[in-house]
């Protein structure tokens, strides 16, 4: 039986509450989503301040034929609410006073406008400007952030045309430009990681819930006006402890409107801020950037349409410095094998946008569709800006997001209930795989001048190339629906909804390969990375390809609801609680309650104050290695390889390790001295016990088979012709040769003869 706590049965009248008020939508499931409509709202008054009742407020749409009135109370209030986003021309009326005119009233995303009216007695009518100061004041709500306009998106230089560039205009948001996008310090807000800001698309979600940050990227020319809420944002805005990222694209209008536009970048006008300060020109550059948008009326005053389609490609030289070792010979090795790796990185990037917008009685209905597809080659990110080319990787993304939406006004239309229906679908598939798998795993190689010199790491700096990754992919699904439910009750603007976000991934982790190598200068010159030393790789992976696999699944539920109570005229009160729940992080403290105020000491000054708690979305991400949550199921395993036998062994580092990890009498390699010699001269193991000379594994063939040639190469290819014995038999002779039992040796990475030197281990 499972018990029940008292801090369950504290949360049961909450529960009720919320899902009774859900019920009054008549929908069962719904995803995270906020509000992507706004209100104008006002007093109407006679030249003496006395209110005005019955007078006609009319506002319509100067795109969309958007068309609605409203009649003033007893008060002389008026409220018109569910209007999308955009310019609005606003009559107001009344039998015996002026009609006044308010042109171009840019109502911005998720607001209330506040527009008292005064009218005269008369019977002309006036036109009135509404100026921009006035607009931008929000005395109704606690919430801090910025909405980046139309006119702002449209005249302001982005580069790389990047839409989220325009956050730098908000306050609070740090741009990281030394960080890889996506990233968490990429774009941090108020302290927060970047990760854990939420980004809506027309109320979509649009967020990686996998690893944070924004999913898909939008055409420019798509996006209407964003808004980003820094803090203290109502209830209905869940699964961000950061920013919320509130997006709305473009509709078509009454006529048709379309827009081309054509960018070029290139080096021409750069200068050179190498890594390499022998470098004084700019690496080259092009970039060609093509774009097209087209909407209008499909039928008149009743269905709109709205398309988009932009191509991107580019092709960089990328920067990097080739490593100084001390040795000439070391830095022409390097340049000779990095050099033909190192090609330009090439990007190639088509973002499609389409959107439908039909008026239908008390019905707006939506439907659109984005697709975007990114290739690049040659990649190197930010973290990495200083590796060789060999590390360079390719990758691959594409995101669709398939969005429906309807907003339906029941009742009285003066004050009606608005509910919002949404679903929507993306599909996400993402792959990366190296560049130059012909490079070899990644390697940081300890060059030594000689066989007697550099102790342990060699008498040079170390050098890292190759890349440590093997090709991955993933396939993140997510499905989601939301409902809310919005009500003005007297002096309340009452607002109930239910989200829900399912996220499904599905791939293939990739591997981790570090190979650390020891051989000298001239060894590595001669015999290539392979084969010319010692070395042991290590590998992060599945012990099979079962175990590479990812499999994961979270449900995510938010409930909430918020009531904008106007205590007075110039005093708002934000009061709302939400719930979150995650299936895959059960968690009890999920209640997020909400209270903030808003106070219009003057028309031009407002004093805001807000509390409230915010919990983060479960990040997926945290769980891909983690095979009770579907994750891969990872071991470490690093082996010691011998590649030449115990020839080419310059480093002392063989015998330190091995004959701590094999005592009593452990491996102790010599670097230089064949048993003979150790016999002759009784030379011991620097570390205590005996030594092994370099020719000890040579002498291992088949009776009657002369010696294996020294410094020979031998692998699982050729040892049978140079032994006379087949792979197996000369592992388990080569682990009797040096006093282990069989199964100690046997042919690892890269076919060389290897035994174990760390166990299997648990990663993470």
């Amino acid at each position: 039986m499972k018990r029940t706590s008292l801090a369950d049965f504290k949360l049961w009248p909450f529960r009720a509450a919320l899902f009774a008020a859900l019920l009054l939508t008549g929908v069962f499931v719904a995803s995270a989503s906020g509000q992507t409509t706004s209100t104008i709202e006002g007093t109407v008054r006679d030249a003496n301040g006395a209110v005005i009742a019955g007078a006609t407020i009319k506002a319509s749409g100067n795109a969309l034929s958007t068309e609605r009135s409203a009649t003033s109370d007893s008060n002389g209030a008026f409220r018109i609410t569910a209007l999308p986003a955009g310019n609005y021309s606003v009559v107001a009326s009344q039998s015996g006073f002026t009609t006044r005119v308010f042109d171009n009233v840019e109502l911005t995303l998720n607001r209330i406008l506040t527009l008292d009216i005064q009218l005269d007695v008369g019977t002309v009518q006036e036109r009135v400007g509404i100026t921009a100061a006035e607009q931008l004041l929000e005395p109704t709500t606690s919430s801090t952030g910025v909405t980046v306009t139309p006119r702002q998106i449209v005249d302001l230089p982005v580069n790389g045309r990047d839409y989220l560039d325009l956050l730098q205009l908000v306050a609070g948001v740090a741009i990281n430009r030394q960080a890889n996008p996506g990233a968490d310090n990429a774009t941090p807000v108020l302290g927060e990681r970047g990760g854990n800001n939420n980004f809506l698309i027309d109320g979509y979600s649009n967020k990686n819930t996998v690893e944070g940050g924004p999913a898909a990227q939008f055409n420019q020319e798509t996006i209407a006006e964003f808004q980003v809420l820094t803090t203290g944002y109502k209830a209905e805005f869940g699964q961000a402890s950061g920013a919320t990222i509130n997006v709305i694209t473009k509709s078509g209008g009454k006529g048709y409107h379309g827009v081309g536009s054509f960018f070029h970048r290139n080096d021409a006008f750069d200068s050179s801020n190498s890594l390499d300060k022998t470098k004084t020109d700019a690496p080259p550059l092009h970039r060609f950037d093509y774009s097209l948008a087209f909407g209008g009326p499909v039928i008149r005053n009743k269905v709109f349409f709205f398309g988009s389609s932009e191509r991107i490609t580019e092709k960089r030289i990328l920067d990097f410095k080739f490593p100084e070792t001390g040795s000439a010979q070391v830095n022409q090795l390097i340049r000779d094998q990095e050099t033909r790796f190192d090609n330009p990185s090439r990007s190639f990037e088509t973002r499609n946008f389409l959107k439908f917008d039909e008026q239908l009685g008390q019905h707006h209905l939506t439907q659109q569709m984005n697709y975007t597809n990114r290739v690049v080659r040659e990649f190197l990110p930010l973290s990495q800006s200083g590796s060789l080319p060999s590390a360079r990787n390719d990758t691959g993304a594409r995101h669709l997001l398939l969005g429906f939406g309807d907003t339906i006004l029941l009742g009285d239309q003066a004050n009606p209930f608005v509910l919002t229906l949404r679903g929507a679908y993306r599909g996400e598939p993402s792959d990366s795989r190296p560049s130059h798998p012909d490079a070899g795993a990644s390697t940081r190689f300890s060059p030594f001048s000689s066989f007697s010199t550099g102790t342990f790491f060699g008498d040079f700096p170390q050098i890292t190339f190759g890349n440590p990754i093997s090709p991955s992919n993933l396939d993140q699904k997510y499905s989601s629906v939301s409902a809310s439910a919005v009500k003005l009750v007297r002096n309340h603007d009452l607002k109930f909804g239910w989200n829900f976000l399912r996220t499904k991934v599905d791939g293939v982790e990739f591997q981790i390969l570090g190979n650390q190598l020891f051989a000298t200068v001239s060894d590595f010159a001669t015999f290539g990375p392979v084969n010319s030393g010692f070395f042991t790789v290590t590998t992060a992976g599945g012990l099979t390809p079962r175990d590479n696999e990812i499999h994961l699944l979270n449900n995510y539920n938010g409930l909430f609801a918020q009531d904008d109570w106007k205590l007075r005229s110039n005093l708002t009160l934000n009061l709302g609680v939400r719930w979150d729940y995650d299936s895959e992080f059960v968690i009890k403290r999920n209640v997020s309650p909400r209270l903030g105020a808003a106070w219009a000491v003057t028309p031009k000054t407002i004093v805001r104050g807000h509390f409230g708690l915010f919990y983060d979305q479960f990040r997926l991400g945290l769980a891909r290695d983690v095979p009770s949550f579907g994750g891969a199921d990872r071991r470490v395993v690093q082996p010691f390889s011998y590649p030449r036998g115990f020839y080419g062994v310059p480093t002392l580092v063989v015998a330190l390790v091995n004959h701590s990890l094999f005592p009593p009498n452990g491996l102790c390699v010599s670097t230089n001295l064949t048993d003979a010699q150790i016999t002759a001269s009784g030379a011991p193991c620097p570390f205590g016990g005996p030594l092994i000379g370099i020719d000890r594994l040579n002498r291992v063939v088949a009776s009657g088979h002369a010696p294996i040639p020294a410094n020979s190469v031998i692998n699982i290819n050729n040892v049978q012709t140079l032994s006379g014995l087949t792979p197996e038999q000369f592992a388990a002779q080569a682990s009797a040769a040096v006093g282990r039992p069989a199964g100690f040796f046997f042919f690892g990475p890269f076919g060389a003869l290897s035994h174990a030197a760390v166990p299997p281990q648990i990663l993470p």
